[in-house]
C-alpha cells in the first residue's frame, strides 16, 4: 500500500521523541485555532458594522424602530458566527484527541509491524484498515472530556452556552445602550468591536507562526512565543472563547496522552515537562521536580493535565529499551505470558500485524501541512 507523503515524512521523527512531536502538534493546532477566533469574531464585527450603518438613518443614527431591525439582523448574523465557531472548536477538540494516537500508530509501526518477528502468515495479513482502528475510544474520550465538572459544577456545553449568550449580550447591551443616547451607527459598531475584544493583527500573527517559520525554525522545535502576544490575548468575548478553547482542547489532548500512555506495553513511566512559554512558577514547577527521584517522572496516570487553565505542559513517555521489547515480544509470540500486549492486542482489534498508520494522519498534518483547516 502507499504510504500517504505526510505519514512518510513521520519517519524524521525519532521513536523516543514522538510525544514530543505529538506536544508540538497540539500547539499548532492551538495557534490555528487561536488565530481563527480572532478571524470569525473580527469578520462578524465588520458585518455588524454594516448592517448598522444600514439601519441608521441620514445622520448615521438608529431610533427605535431602526434600532431594534438593526438588532433582529445581528443576533442572526452572530448565530451563524458562533455556530461557525462552535463546530470548528469541537472539529479542533477532536483533532486533539487525535494526535496522541498518531504516535501510538507510529510506535505500533516501528516496533511490531516492521519488527521482522511476525510469521509469514501474519505479515500477509499486514493491511492498513483505512479510516483507522480508534474511532471507538476517541469517541469515548470525547464524551468523558465533554462531562468533565471544573470547580464551579459546569460541564462543557454549559461553558459553550455561556460565551454564545456572552455575545448576545453585548450586543443587546451596547446597541440599546447607543440608541438610548443618540450615538451614531459607527461610534455602536467600534463600542461593540470593542465588547468581543478581537485582535487585528492576531490572524496575521497566528499566520505567521504556522507557514513563515523556516525549516530550520522548525527542526530546533523553539515554540518561543508560540501562544503569547497582546494581539491574541483577546477581550471580553474573545478572551473567554478562547480561554475556553485552549484548556478544552488540552483537556482533550492530555486525556488522549494519557490513554495512550497507559494502552502502550512498551511504556514504562511518564516524566511531566514544562512548557516553552510557562510564564512563572506555579503548581506545575511542583510536578516537574516532584516524584521519587525529585525528576518529574511517575508511574503512568499519576499526573492529571491541564493542571490549570492556559496550561501548555506535557508528558513524555520512558520507554522499555527498545532491545528489551523485541525481546519480550519475540517471547510473546511463542507463548509467553504478557497481560499487557494481550489487552493491547485485544484493543486494536485482536491483530497484532495490522498497519494503525491511517490513525497518525492527525499528527502528521499538525505537525507537517502548510494547508491546515478544520
Amino acid at each position: 500500500m502507499r504510504k500517504n507523503p505526510l505519514l512518510s515524512r513521520l519517519d524524521e521523527v525519532a521513536y523516543g521523541s514522538l510525544d514530543k512531536a505529538s506536544f508540538k502538534a497540539s500547539l499548532r493546532l492551538q495557534v490555528y485555532f487561536t488565530g481563527r477566533t480572532h478571524e470569525l469574531f473580527l469578520q462578524f464585527g465588520k458585518q455588524a458594522q454594516a448592517a448598522l450603518l444600514k439601519h441608521g438613518n441620514a445622520d448615521g443614527v438608529l431610533d427605535g424602530t431602526s434600532g431594534f431591525q438593526a438588532q433582529t439582523e445581528l443576533l442572526q448574523v452572530w448565530g451563524d458566527t458562533f455556530k461557525t465557531w462552535q463546530d470548528e472548536f469541537l472539529s479542533a477538540r477532536r483533532e486533539a484527541v487525535a494526535i496522541p494516537y498518531g504516535v501510538m500508530a507510529l510506535r505500533h509501526e516501528r516496533l511490531i509491524v516492521e519488527s521482522g518477528l511476525l510469521t509469514e502468515s501474519a505479515s500477509a495479513m499486514n493491511e492498513a484498515i483505512e479510516d483507522g482502528v480508534f474511532k471507538p475510544q476517541i469517541e469515548i474520550l470525547l464524551n468523558s472530556a465533554a462531562e468533565h465538572l471544573y470547580g464551579d459544577g459546569i460541564n462543557l456545553s454549559a461553558r459553550i452556552w455561556r460565551i454564545d449568550a456572552a455575545g448576545r449580550s453585548a450586543i443587546n447591551e451596547t446597541l440599546m445602550a447607543g440608541v438610548a443616547d443618540g450615538d451614531s451607527a459607527w461610534n455602536i459598531a467600534k463600542k461593540l468591536q470593542q465588547y468581543l475584544g478581537a485582535g487585528e493583527n492576531c490572524p496575521r500573527w497566528t499566520s505567521t507562526r504556522l507557514y513563515s517559520r523556516t525549516a530550520t525554525d522548525r527542526a530546533a522545535g523553539d515554540p518561543t512565543g508560540l501562544l503569547s502576544g497582546n494581539d491574541c490575548d483577546g477581550k471580553g468575548v474573545s478572551y473567554n472563547a478562547l480561554r475556553l478553547a485552549r484548556t478544552e482542547i488540552q483537556k482533550a489532548h492530555a486525556l488522549a496522552t494519557d490513554k495512550v500512555l497507559a494502552a502502550q506495553p512498551w511504556v514504562e513511566q511518564e516524566k511531566c515537562n514544562l512548557s516553552a512559554a510557562h510564564p512563572e512558577p506555579d503548581e506545575c514547577d511542583d510536578v516537574v521536580q516532584g516524584g521519587d527521584n525529585g525528576d518529574g517522572v511517575y508511574p503512568v496516570g499519576t499526573i492529571e493535565y491541564p493542571l490549570h487553565p492556559h496550561c501548555f505542559c506535557f508528558k513524555t513517555a520512558v520507554l522499555m529499551d527498545e532491545k528489551a521489547f523485541t525481546s519480550q515480544l519475540n517471547s510473546w509470540l511463542n507463548g509467553e505470558s504478557w497481560p499487557a500486549m494481550d489487552d493491547y492486542k485485544n484493543m486494536i482489534g485482536g491483530d497484532a500485524s495490522v498497519s494503525l498508520m491511517p490513525d497518525a494522519f492527525s499528527l502528521a498534518v499538525w505537525l507537517f501541512s502548510e494547508e491546515l483547516s478544520l
